[in-house]
């Protein structure tokens, strides 16, 4: 414990490096020691390891899932289940592994497994409903096993953006983490996958909070990204906000800052619209699949991750209007989180 106190600073320091780069500039060797390392954490401290595949074929494409989850505490409850909170030694650790895979019909829940994970030797070892889940390597190469149902290759994709960094402190608060985007291609449950593969590592010293965050890759290789906190569950009162696009085929990236923003449901879809000044967008998402994670104790938090299909999308920028039409389809996440 005294040790764990003692490092707490320098959790601190890696979110004011992660706050000054706020890009893509992030170097392998610091992306590497962020994603093979359990940091100290303080109180109101949070570690995530989301692990998530993206396929393009089919109505309904296949997604995976993976969650490795620890927080400062002695226990807390996911999805109903109790969860021994421990720290193991140095790199290890009794958390959470939890996960669901959609094959294209169904949701397949993989359940909420209280693990111990061990990291060495840029590898990951934990445990979800009794198989062993080994992710492993290093940027951009990586490899992802579960047991026997899972066996994934991860590796380069010319991305406009492959990684960034990003983080925000204002002590005794702050977080930062960090995206790869890269290509994935294996098996899952017996059935070939091949598709985006996005893995991100977040560090946290924030009480729980309700926000949005969608993801969508699309079929020529673009990307868009849009999030915003917002002050309640039910609250249309939003801050933080921002819009991220990357367009494959005219190899630019453009980037929206705190545009004013709208964000509605009606059934099944998902209507996100935003605007500044000359610049505006609108994204349509229909849900056809949908799995919460549900932590309490020590902080209450809700993360209902959707998985969609985008059904409009336009982009008007200084330069050019972007539509669906000329992006082909895609396939992402919309995920709502809340107290």
């Amino acid at each position: 414990m005294i040790n764990e106190i003692k490092k707490i600073p320098e959790t601190y320091q890696l979110l004011r490096k992660l706050s000054k780069i706020n890009g893509p500039s992030i170097n392998k060797e610091l992306l590497d020691r962020i994603m093979y390392k359990s940091e100290a954490l303080s109180p109101l401290g949070k570690e995530y390891w989301w692990l998530l595949f993206f396929g393009l074929k089919g109505q309904r494409p296949q997604q995976l899932m993976f969650l490795i989850f620890r927080k400062h505490g002695k226990k807390m409850l996911m999805n109903g289940k109790e969860i021994i909170l421990k720290e193991l030694g140095e790199n290890k650790f009794q958390g959470v592994t939890t996960g669901w895979f959609f094959d294209g019909e169904k949701l397949i829940n993989l359940g909420d497994t209280n693990s111990i994970t061990e990291i060495k030797n840029k590898k990951i070892i934990s445990t979800i409903e009794g198989k062993e889940l080994i992710f492993e390597g290093g940027f951009p190469k990586y490899k992802l096993r579960v047991g026997d149902i899972i066996d994934l290759n991860i590796k380069k994709a010319n991305y406009l953006i492959e990684k960034d960094g990003q983080g925000g402190l204002f002590p005794p608060l702050g977080v930062g983490w960090v995206n790869i985007f890269l290509k994935a291609e294996g098996l899952v449950w017996g059935q070939k996958f091949k598709g985006t593969a996005h893995l991100q590592k977040v560090v946290g010293v924030i009480p729980p909070g309700p926000f949005h965050w969608a993801r969508v890759f699309f079929e020529d290789g673009s990307m868009l990204r849009v999030f915003c906190c917002k002050t309640g569950r039910e609250s249309k009162i939003f801050f933080r906000k921002s819009f991220n696009f990357c367009n494959q085929k005219n190899k630019e990236i453009i980037k929206i800052d705190n545009p004013q923003i709208k964000i509605s449901k009606d059934k099944n879809l998902w209507i996100i619209e935003g605007k500044k000044k000359e610049e505006e967008f609108r994204l349509v998402l229909e849900a056809y699949a949908q799995k919460p994670f549900k932590m309490k104790g020590g902080g209450s938090q809700t993360y209902i991750e959707y998985a969609v299909i985008p059904k409009d999308f336009m982009l008007k920028s200084k330069a050019r209007v972007i539509t669906l039409a000329q992006l082909g389809k895609g396939v992402g996440t919309f995920e709502d989180a809340y107290w």
